[in-house]
C-alpha cells in the first residue's frame, strides 16, 4: 500500500510539473518575439550492463514539442516536453557471461528537459545570406521510467536527473521554418534503467556505472513574430 501511494505521489507530483512546464512555454510564446514552437521526432538508444554497444534492434522511437526563446545572435534557450522508449538486449557474442545470462528490458519514460543551444553562424539574419549553422545542445532535465525485464518483472523509477549534452546543424528554409537535426548523449544519473544494478548482484550489474541514453532526431519549428499595430493619430 505505502509502495502504491509513493507512486500516486510521483505521478501527480510529475503531471502537475509537467502541466506547471506547458503554462511557462505557453507564456513565453504569447509575450516573446521570435520565439519558436516546434516539435522532434527520432530515435533513442541505450547503453548499459545489458547493451554495451550500438545496436539496430535496440533502437526506440522518442519526440517531444518545445518552444524556443532566442536569447541573443548566437544563444537560445528551448524547453520540452516528450516521450520515448528504451530497451536492451545482451549480445551473446560479447563474451560468456552475457550468453549465460541473457538479460533483457524494455520500458517507456516522460521527460522534461531546459536545453541552451549556441549557433556558430548568425543564420537568422534577414540581411545575411546565411541559412544554416552548426550549433552545441547542452542542459538538463527531469524523467521518469518504467519497466520490464526478461523475467517479466515491472519496475519503475522515481523521478530522476538527466543531463543531455549534443551537437546538431539548424537550417532556415524560410522567414518562418527552420529544420534541425541533432544527436546528444545523455546521462541518466541512474543504474537501474535496465534493472540489472547493485540490487540484483546475482545478474551481473556494474553499480558504480551509470546507463546512458542516446538521442538522435529530427525537429521543425515555426518562428513567432509579434505583430506591432500603428498607432493612429
Amino acid at each position: 500500500m505505502f509502495s502504491s501511494l509513493q507512486t500516486y505521489r510521483t505521478d501527480r507530483r510529475l503531471r502537475i510539473f509537467g502541466l506547471s512546464l506547458v503554462g511557462l512555454m505557453l507564456l513565453s510564446s504569447a509575450r516573446a518575439q521570435n520565439s519558436e514552437i516546434g516539435f522532434e521526432s527520432g530515435g533513442y538508444q541505450y547503453l548499459g550492463d545489458v547493451a554495451r554497444s550500438f545496436r539496430l534492434k535496440n533502437h526506440s522511437i522518442g519526440a517531444q514539442f518545445f518552444v524556443r526563446k532566442h536569447l541573443g545572435q548566437a544563444l537560445s534557450v528551448r524547453w520540452s516536453l516528450g516521450a520515448g522508449g528504451l530497451k536492451g538486449a545482451d549480445d551473446e557474442a560479447f563474451d560468456v557471461f552475457s550468453a549465460k545470462r541473457k538479460a533483457s528490458f524494455r520500458g517507456s519514460f516522460l521527460n522534461t528537459d531546459l536545453l541552451f543551444e549556441y549557433h556558430f553562424l548568425n543564420y537568422r539574419s534577414e540581411k545575411l545570406r546565411q541559412y544554416w549553422t552548426p550549433y552545441l545542445l547542452f542542459g538538463a532535465g527531469l524523467y521518469r521510467f518504467g519497466g520490464t525485464d526478461d523475467l517479466g518483472t515491472d519496475y519503475h523509477l522515481g523521478i530522476k536527473l538527466r543531463l543531455p549534452v549534443g551537437i546538431g546543424i539548424k537550417y532556415r528554409l524560410d522567414r518562418r521554418w527552420t529544420l534541425a537535426i541533432s544527436t546528444s548523449a545523455i546521462k541518466s544519473n541512474s543504474d537501474a534503467l535496465d534493472n540489472v544494478s547493485g540490487r540484483t548482484p546475482y545478474r551481473g550489474g556494474n553499480p558504480h556505472d551509470d546507463d546512458w541514453m542516446f538521442f538522435t532526431g529530427v525537429s521543425l519549428s515555426y518562428t513567432l513574430y509579434r505583430v506591432v499595430c500603428p498607432r493612429l493619430r
